[in-house]
């Protein structure tokens, strides 16, 4: 009979256990992509990398006409050409051609590589906003609903993007 009871109280106290840790569960949730997009860097940040974009796509319009005024003095020539010569000048285009191509690709990495740098601390920031405001709300997760892998938002779910975006723009 003892044991009974022993065994009832301690269910009782489970279940009042579980009962108390799914009430003090606190979830949020921000659209952190709406954040970054806010984010009063992002202007200068934007600046900086359409400047980079624009230096870069000059230097590639030059290569591209110095490729096409080539490949019109070949054409135009290349039947003084003897056959040594004319291989040799079809080479350099082709080489040149390549250089292009080579620059390009070399271009739009380096612009990825640029945007993740400039970008990084913005993140950074959001997200030690993100764990200041949570923290101070006593929320115990915090979804991002701006990645599309959250299938449902109760209803009671706080959403922190209003202050994390009043925190970083007051910073």
């Amino acid at each position: 009979m003892k044991i009974k009871l022993l065994l009832s109280a301690l269910i009782l106290f489970s279940a009042v256990s579980i009962t108390k840790a799914q009430q003090t569960l606190k979830i949020g949730h921000v659209n952190i992509q709406e954040l970054v997009q806010k984010h009063p860097s992002m202007d200068s940040l934007s600046a900086i990398l359409e400047q980079e974009t624009k230096d870069m796509q000059e230097i590639y319009q030059e290569m591209i006409e110095e490729h096409e005024a080539a490949i019109e003095k070949f054409e135009a020539e290349s039947e003084t050409y003897s056959d040594f010569v004319k291989q040799t000048r079809q080479n350099e285009i082709l080489e040149q051609s390549q250089k292009i191509q080579n620059y390009n690709q070399t271009a739009q990495q380096q612009l990825q590589r640029r945007n993740m740098e400039l970008i990084q601390p913005i993140y950074a920031e959001i997200n030690q906003q993100i764990s200041n405001i949570a923290g101070a709300q006593g929320l115990s997760y915090v979804l991002d609903v701006s990645t599309g892998a959250v299938a449902y938002v109760s209803p009671e779910s706080e959403d922190l993007t209003p202050l994390v975006l009043e925190a970083i723009k007051g910073e």
